[in-house]
């Protein structure tokens, strides 16, 4: 569902893909490097570790205006490498969604809600964990 507000020009809209591309974007630095794929609401991964469709990941993003201060809560869900330190890596993806979605879109999330769908080794191991980041406005 796209993010949108009413101005004195008009609706504005903003697409999931835009948040997907933020949140591929944090897959790419070095704590998270190798160590974490996209997933389905149900735990499927989406693509394969090399490449995969940022529509469809996209289509498995939560965006919703939050009732607190007008601000956004972005809810998506990974697959986790075993071994990997899914807080460290959790904390990663949100502080970097958080900091890019002010910088492109001019305000700070409210609540990042990442989900833990899965831990790959050979195969993936279900699993059903709920990281929450919430923050505060600054100033």
């Amino acid at each position: 569902m796209a993010l949108t507000r009413e101005t004195d020009l008009g609706t504005i809209s903003v697409s999931n893909l835009f948040f997907a591309q933020i949140i591929a974007g944090s897959f790419k630095l070095d704590a998270c490097k190798g160590k974490v794929w996209p997933a389905t609401k149900k735990g499927r991964q989406i693509g394969s570790p090399a490449k995969f469709n940022l529509s469809e990941f996209a289509n498995a993003i939560e965006v919703e205006q939050s009732e607190f201060e007008g601000r956004m809560n972005i809810e998506c869900s990974v697959i986790v490498k075993f071994g990997a330190s899914i807080s460290s890596i959790c904390e990663a993806i949100a502080d970097y969604t958080a900091e890019m979605t002010e910088q492109k879109h001019g305000g700070k999330p409210y609540r990042i809600t990442i989900h833990v769908a899965g831990v790959k080794s050979k195969q993936i191991a279900r699993r059903n964990l709920e990281v929450v980041k919430t923050y505060e406005l600054e100033g």
